[in-house]
């Protein structure tokens, strides 16, 4: 469990981040092992030359077109330097607490339990990267009354086209004509279902 700030107004708030919810916690894994003479086997990379490489063994660098090493990465957008942020975990996240209905069209790709925040139930804005960024991906924290999780994804561009929808549906029809031997298909008659917009 790693600690991690939140700033709500005027107020820091310290909580403990436990491991991101993958299918292995949720579901279990399998692991699989090659043996010989009773001792497990280990994967490593075959050299050209005939040497055996374990993967401890491997390392990668970062260097430019002459083969020099290059100690900072400079990210452009458009020509232009794009600033790296710290990771989430060396700053206190800004916090803004926001309806529930703020979830709708938000799209889920990390959950991280969070315990410990010290807030009453609800749904709070913020942001979020495990690690230093460009850009910090959305996120919000969700606080029930047993436990609360850390959501982090993007929002969905989800448009409405109305206030209202009409639907025509098929219902069965007993006073129709006699449906014909050989088809499948009964007679029916439509009606109107009208469905109102969520307002959001």
């Amino acid at each position: 469990m790693k600690a991690i700030k939140f700033k709500l107004g005027d107020k820091v708030l310290e909580a403990g981040l436990h491991s991101k919810v993958d299918k292995k916690s949720l579901y279990g894994y399998a692991r699989r092992s090659v043996e010989r003479d009773g001792r497990p086997l280990m994967k490593g990379i075959l050299c050209p030359d005939g040497v055996v490489l374990m993967r401890d063994e491997i390392a990668s660098a970062d260097i430019d077109p002459e083969g020099s090493p290059v100690e900072e990465i400079m990210l452009e957008l458009d020509g232009r330097p794009v600033p790296v942020q710290p990771s989430s975990f060396d700053q206190e996240a800004p916090l803004t607490e926001v309806p529930l209905k703020s979830l709708i069209g938000f799209e889920v790709s990390d959950v991280y339990p969070v315990e410990g925040l010290g807030l009453g139930p609800g749904l709070y804005r913020t942001c979020f990267s495990y690690r230093k960024t460009c850009f910090y991906k959305e996120a919000f924290i969700l606080i029930r009354e047993a436990d609360a999780f850390l959501l982090v994804g993007k929002m969905k561009n989800t448009t409405f086209v109305g206030l209202n929808v009409a639907y025509e549906f098929l219902t069965p029809n007993p006073t129709a004509l006699r449906t014909p031997k050989n088809s499948i298909f009964p007679w029916f008659k439509f009606r109107s279902l009208r469905l109102s917009k969520l307002n959001c």
